[in-house]
């Protein structure tokens, strides 16, 4: 009897910790289909594109790319992809579009800010510029109510 008990109480902590486990580790899956959408998205949306056959070209780019990305396995082969891609973009974009996107990747911040670091914003949604000191100017406010 208490052979059977330990082996119950092993089967149902090995299936606990499988279930938290996969529970700790699960991502949602993206398809190549689902990044190649979102990164092209974001491209025509950041570029301005309007053209639907250059859309469709940034696409298929960006699928093609995305798969590949899956099959790679070290980081050389995906820095070698990126670099075709933007070999494969420049030849897709004009030069001006082009030369937006790179000023873009120069200037990407995953977590920017939407208040500039050199700005106050009031509560009326002014916005003020900090000295040299990173201090506001003194603002002087009208009195509230009426003077006598």
């Amino acid at each position: 009897m208490c052979v059977k008990k330990t082996w119950y109480i092993f089967i149902i902590a090995a299936f606990v910790s499988v279930v938290h486990l996969n529970a700790q580790h699960h991502q949602p899956h993206r398809t190549p289909e689902d990044i190649a959408r979102k990164q092209t998205e974001m491209l025509v949306r950041e570029l301005g594109i309007h053209d639907s056959i250059v859309k469709d070209t940034l696409f298929r780019m960006h699928l093609k790319f995305a798969r590949k990305r899956v099959i790679s396995n070290t980081r050389a082969e995906a820095m070698q992809y990126m670099q075709e891609m933007n070999a494969e973009l420049q030849k897709i974009l004009t030069p001006i579009q082009y030369q937006q996107f790179m000023i873009q990747q120069v200037n990407y911040e995953p977590h920017r800010h939407h208040q500039p670091y050199n700005r106050i914003i009031t509560r009326s949604g002014d916005s003020i510029p900090l000295n040299a000191y990173g201090e506001a100017p003194n603002i002087q406010q009208a009195p509230s109510g009426s003077q006598s």
